[in-house]
């Protein structure tokens, strides 16, 4: 029984112990997209925020950590189901008026995160409730203040609505906006839609409908214009052609001309130049014709002054012989036999009183007139030679 009683405290004891710790100690875990404030059981805020980690609160029940989402969040201002896509009131477009008394219902959505840096001061002041404590009234305020300076043509559609919408965006995410003050970063902003009454919505279509038709008239003008230009273009690219092509005939004919002359000249020149050079070549080979008949004619008067200085030289040698010692006796046998060699046959033509030994007589005085000899002594007449 003692130890049942023991085992039955012990039991408890642990009973009471992990009671007391779940009173006592406090775990929390601070989510990475998330950062945690800290309050104390006196009330006190700690000035530093929890990043995200898991926290062991002891004791427990004398702290408490307070979560704020840091991702980006979707705050909407229009007429749809905004639970479904992002924060807001249903039927919520923001109603304003154009500069010359027009309704617009504009329809927003903005893009949004919290500050780290303000993250204590933002529980401090609104806690958990940004979106309509900080953004709504200052996201109104923008919005009015841009569109309500525009008509509402200018801001319906078009530039005009790209520049409205840059504008509240400059406005709200600048580094001085009051929304970026009170520790809210936006990252983007839209306008979704802008509404206008209906028949003002048929007034704008009508003029936007003019409006095309009027530009639709100045492109066609512009068009017809350009093609009315563009055929007077062609027609002078045409006509420019024309007297181009008549100017390159007109000098190339003048440049087949002038090369025709230049080339009858140039033949004419040519002709003249061999015709020149033909009687050159004549002169030329006359003169060397010439040249060569005088030197021919001088060789041959020299080889026949040459020739008659050999001849008589020869004929003064062989009558010198003649005048040797003993040469009257072979002068008078050639003699002789010339005599004898020239007297025959001439019986019967001799004169009548023209004998042989008158004949020999007369020849033998004459040789010996010319070789120096004596004269031999002329023959009787009447005596007869022996022959």
């Amino acid at each position: 029984m003692k130890q049942i009683i023991s085992l039955v405290a012990a039991g408890i004891i642990v009973i009471v112990v992990l009671l007391a710790s779940v009173f006592i100690v406090d775990i929390v875990t601070v989510e990475g997209n998330e950062i945690g404030v800290k309050e104390t059981w006196d009330g006190g805020v700690e000035a530093q925020p929890l990043q995200p980690k898991t926290y062991v609160l002891f004791p427990g029940f004398t702290q408490k950590v307070f979560i704020y989402d840091m991702s980006s969040q979707v705050f909407v201002m229009n007429d749809q189901a905004n639970e479904t896509f992002g924060e807001g009131r249903r039927r919520d477009s923001y109603l304003v008026q154009s500069s010359e008394g027009q309704d617009m219902r504009i329809s927003l959505n903005i893009r949004w995160r919290r500050d780290p840096a303000f993250v204590v001061e933002m529980h401090k002041t609104v806690r958990g409730n940004v979106e309509e404590k900080v953004l709504r009234p200052e996201l109104m305020r923008v919005v009015k203040d841009k569109a309500t300076t525009r008509t509402a043509l200018d801001a319906y559609s078009g530039e005009g609505l790209v520049k409205l919408q840059s504008d509240i965006s400059t406005a709200l995410m600048a580094s001085d906006a009051e929304l970026r003050k009170r520790g809210v970063i936006v990252e983007n902003f839209v306008i979704e839609h802008i509404g206008l009454d209906p028949a003002y919505v048929e007034q704008i279509k009508a003029r936007q409908v003019a409006v095309q038709e009027r530009l639709r008239a100045i492109e066609e003008t512009r068009a017809a214009e350009a093609k009315a230009d563009r055929a007077k273009a062609e027609a002078q690219a045409a006509f420019e052609k024309a007297v181009v092509d008549a100017k390159r005939d007109k000098e190339v004919g003048i440049l087949m001309a002038q090369k025709q002359a230049e080339q009858q000249v140039l033949d004419a020149t040519a002709a003249a130049k061999r015709v020149e050079l033909a009687a050159e070549a004549d002169k030329n080979r006359n003169v060397l014709a010439a040249q060569g008949e005088q030197e021919a004619a001088l060789l041959r008067a020299q080889a026949i002054q040459a020739l008659g200085k050999a001849e008589a030289e020869a004929t003064r040698l062989k009558l010198s012989a003649y005048s040797a010692e003993g040469s009257e006796a072979f002068v008078r046998i050639e003699v002789a036999k010339s005599m004898s060699d020239a007297f025959k046959n001439i019986s019967g033509y001799l004169p009548q009183d023209m004998t042989v030994n008158l004949l020999s007589d007369s020849f033998l005085r004459a040789v010996e007139s010319v070789v120096g000899g004596k004269v031999a002594p002329p023959v009787p007449a009447n005596q007869t030679p022996n022959r």
